[in-house]
Parts: C-alpha cells; sequence; structure tokens
C-alpha cells in the first residue's frame, strides 16, 4: 500500500507527501516530562513526590543529562547547594561518588557521572515515576493555544502521549518549538565540548606542580591552599605556557583557548587515577541542526584523539591513557523562549527581587556589560577566565516562575538553560544547579495546577514556594552565605568586592 509519494515544491525543493494515519494513544498521565536531564528529572522527582502521576520521556539510554551524557563531573556554583541537589550530594557521597562534606562556598561539586545516572534512576523509581528511555519527540498535540500532549518515536513506532501538564526539560526547548513559542534571536554560539576519561593520571605530581608554578594557573583552580578533595579543591586548570609552546609548534590540533583543565577529583578517582580531560573545543554550531550537531560530534572525537598525545606532556599525565570519550559533546547553549518575563542581566546586578521566585543563584562575575565567560571565537581560558585582572562582584538572583512560562501558551511548563533569559542573563544562569532548581520548581507547579484543576500561569505560586521550601530547598535569600563565598574567593587572590 502507497503511504507516501513525492512531489516538488516551490524553488525545486523535493518534498515528501505522507499519507494521513492514527497515531495510538499509548499513555494518558497527569504530569509529562520532556528530558531526564539536569531540569527534567527534579521535575519528574518533585511533581511525583508532591502526589502527581508522573511519566519522564528521554532520547538516551540513561538518565541524568549531561554528567553521564557529556562528561560535565561537577556540579558547577553550588553556593546554594539544597534540595534534589544536597539529596542528590548526600546520595553520591554514600556510594563513594562524591566528598562526604560540602558547603555553599566550596563553589564546585565533583562527582562520578556513572554512580550520578544511578543515584538519578533510584530517585525516579522510589517517586513512583514512569520512565520511557529511548524515546524522541517528534511533534507536539495542541488544542486552541494550550497543549495536551506529544507525539514521539521510538521502537514502537510513532505514538501519542497526553497530559494535564507537559514540561519541556529537553534541552533545546524541542515542545516548546513545536508548539510555536516565540523564540529570543539566538545568540552566537558558546563553544562546544569533548571531553575524555583519562586513566593514568597522577593527581598528586600534577598537585605539586601547579604549587611549584603558580603564576602558570588559574588562581581559582590551581593552588588552594587544602588539598585535592573533589570539594574545596576540585579540578586543576592551568598549563598555560604548555598551551602557548603547543600554539607555537602547532602541535594543538584547531583553535584552542589558552589553558587545560582536568576535572573529576572525587576521593575514589583520586585514588584510581581517573581524571576528565577537559580542553577540546567546537565552534560555530548549531544544536537544534542535526547536520550541524553531527558535524560537531565528528569534529569533536577526531581532534580529541589527536590531542591525546600532547596531553602527556603534562607533569602527572605522562603516562596517561584515554578510557572513552564522552558519548556525546557538551553544548552549552540552545533555543531560549520567550516567556512571561524574560530575565536580563540588569536584574541580576541590579539586586531585582520577584515575589514569584522559584529559585535562587549566587553569580560571582564581573559587572561588565557584554562580558562572556566563554566566548564563541574560542578565546577561552584568557585573561578573563582567572578574573584575576577584573573586579569580581557576588550577586545573588532570583528567577522568576514567570521565565518558565512560555508567552501565549497554556499547559506548557519549560525549565532548564532554555527558559526565558536574555543572552547575558543566560550565559550566567544556564548550569545544573539552577537547572535542577528550576526543574524542581517546574514540576512542583505542575503537581499544583493539577491537584487544583487549574492550568500552570493559575497556580498559586505562594503554594509552590511552601512546597518547595518544605521539601529542601532554599528560597530564603537571608540563608545564603555570601560572606564565605567572598571571603573564600579574595582567600585564592582575587579581586572580589566584599560587600
Amino acid at each position: 500500500m502507497e503511504t507516501a509519494t513525492t512531489q516538488s515544491a516551490p524553488g525545486g525543493r523535493e518534498t515528501i507527501v505522507e499519507a494521513a494515519r492514527e497515531t495510538p494513544v499509548i499513555a494518558r498521565v497527569q504530569v509529562l516530562v520532556v528530558g531526564a536531564g539536569a531540569a527534567g528529572y527534579p521535575a519528574a522527582i518533585r511533581a511525583a513526590r508532591n502526589g502527581a502521576e508522573v511519566m519522564v520521556i528521554e532520547r538516551n539510554s540513561v538518565v541524568g543529562g549531561t554528567g553521564p551524557m557529556s562528561f560535565v563531573t561537577e556540579f558547577l556554583s553550588c553556593e546554594n547547594i539544597s534540595g534534589i541537589l544536597r539529596e542528590l550530594q548526600q546520595r553520591l557521597a554514600a556510594c563513594d561518588a562524591g566528598p562526604a562534606e560540602f558547603l555553599p562556598e566550596y563553589f564546585n561539586l565533583a562527582y562520578d557521572p556513572e554512580m550520578m545516572k544511578l543515584c538519578v534512576l533510584d530517585m525516579l523509581v522510589e517517586a513512583g515515576v514512569s520512565i520511557l528511555l529511548n524515546t524522541q519527540v517528534v511533534d507536539v498535540v495542541t488544542e486552541g493555544n494550550a497543549v495536551r500532549g506529544v507525539i514521539v518515536e521510538n521502537k514502537s513506532g510513532r505514538q501519542a502521549i497526553l497530559a494535564d501538564v507537559v514540561i519541556d526539560a529537553s534541552g533545546d526547548a524541542d515542545v516548546a518549538a513545536r508548539a510555536g513559542v516565540a523564540l529570543h534571536p539566538p545568540a552566537d554560539p558558546q563553544p562546544m565540548m569533548m571531553l575524555c576519561r583519562m586513566g593514568g593520571v597522577d593527581w598528586q605530581r600534577m598537585q605539586e606542580h601547579a604549587r611549584a608554578n603558580p603564576d602558570d594557573f588559574s588562581k581559582l583552580w590551581g593552588t588552594p591552599a587544602n588539598a585535592l578533595d573533589g570539594a574545596q579543591y576540585v579540578h586543576l586548570t592551568g598549563w598555560k605556557s604548555l598551551v602557548e609552546q603547543g600554539k607555537r609548534e602547532g602541535s594543538l590540533p584547531g583553535t584552542f583557548g589558552h589553558h587545560i583543565s582536568i576535572f573529576g577529583a572525587t576521593p575514589a578517582n583520586l585514588r584510581n587515577g581517573i581524571g576528565y580531560l577537559y580542553a577540546v573545543q567546537v565552534l560555530n554550531r548549531d544544536p537544534t541542526n542535526a547536520a550541524d550537531l553531527s558535524g560537531a560530534e565528528i569534529e569533536g572525537r577526531r581532534r580529541a584523539r589527536d590531542f591525546l598525545p600532547f596531553v602527556r606532556r603534562i607533569p602527572g599525565m605522562e603516562q596517561a591513557f584515554l578510557i572513552d570519550m564522552a558519548p556525546q559533546i557538551g553544548v552549552r547553549d540552545s533555543r531560549r523562549i520567550v516567556g512571561d518575563y524574560t530575565l536580563n542581566r540588569d536584574d541580576i546586578f541590579d539586586g531585582a527581587v520577584f515575589e514569584d521566585e522559584i529559585a535562587l543563584k549566587v553569580h560571582r562575575g564581573p559587572n561588565v556589560k557584554g562580558w562572556v565567560r566563554h566566548k564563541p571565537d574560542g578565546s577561552e581560558g584568557g585573561k578573563g577566565h582567572d578574573l584575576a585582572e577584573l573586579p569580581i562582584e557576588v550577586a545573588l538572583l532570583g528567577i522568576p516562575y514567570r521565565c518558565l512560562l512560555p508567552a501565549g501558551l497554556e499547559n506548557l511548563i519549560v525549565a532548564g538553560k532554555t527558559v526565558s533569559f536574555d543572552a547575558e542573563a543566560h550565559q550566567r544562569v544556564r548550569l545544573m544547579p539552577e537547572c535542577i532548581a528550576m526543574g524542581e520548581a517546574a514540576g512542583t507547579a505542575a503537581a499544583v495546577a493539577v491537584r487544583d484543576g487549574v492550568a500552570p500561569r493559575g497556580v498559586d505560586v505562594a503554594e509552590v514556594r511552601r512546597l518547595l521550601a518544605e521539601g529542601g530547598l532554599n528560597l530564603d535569600r537571608s540563608k545564603v552565605r555570601l560572606a564565605e563565598v567572598r571571603q573564600t574567593l579574595a582567600s585564592r587572590g582575587l579581586n572580589v568586592e566584599m560587600a
């Protein structure tokens, strides 16, 4: 039976006309979460813990997002660690996959990505979440101006899943884009990164070399007073002179920044000589374009392979060997929806306080318009990375619930790095801890919407905030340890404003 025919479209482009077909509805749930990454798994856990029937669908075969999939082996910027992130830290510590002690002013939290995806999986299963892996959203079911579900494809074919509330935690705003939500104009893309897991790493030798050559290393992540421990001292960033030498010789493959980083200093990795190599960048790729994304994966892997011989010049990496490359390239930015409110860089530095704050984030960086840590041209790791030449401002900011609500569309909540931020706010507020908090808020709001029989836009935000706090997420500005954060920065030689 003929199911599809070809025809010519205007401009000579060939198209396929598909025959009409019926798509089976395989599930009706109260809350459907699309994506099980940094925003998705907290959303599903929170919604289920608050009494909703929840399904999460994930395009990969594992949960956890960029941790296990892209080897982002640190929770970066944990100055307000609480809620699910604190629970995850404790679970990781219990299985020797992260440090046992962690205070907010330690900044970054190292963890093992393999154990992290298992801890996340346990939390989802324990909460009663239905999990559907290897499943890709391909379309959206709408009725008027409301989302009613999604169309997916997987090994079972093309199927529909209907829900009272859909949470888009896809990382690329896939549901929102397919529903026709307005998007902010794309900014120049920040570099993608291909990370590698390495064995044969002599952490002690690397640490001793950094202390003997402090000017060659980051002040923040090169020579802290304490020893490497996965909490106060979580990775090594530096070897600037070695990188400069490689550039002069032409022995570094492709565009390169000004430093190399070795991540993943968990207690187990320190004992076993395992680290994660962060150095290989891929520029000017669009993660929402299949050809671009494929090209980035290919380029990243080939360049990582070519870079490995150079790595053995690092003191402490002479015997290093490749265990594996990340299953997928690390993507920093993607689509950003236009929501009921757009957080902007002035909100951050002017100290704006919102009645509907559903997450608190500490930003430590220069109050300079146009400043970008990860520059699109690949000049990552220059003077701005260590921030030694710029005054550092420590700012406490709130993320409004309205940023998660796509303008003009009902029954959809967006969580993660694709919410309604302007370009400068986004590159300051896109890391995993704040994505986790946004996911917690999205899941809680969805559960409240289902419970009260209202749309997500109509929920009582005070009730959402109450439930978040009841579940351990800190929304009390007075409890964020800003003074301790400033003191830690100053102790490492940074020019921090001691407000």
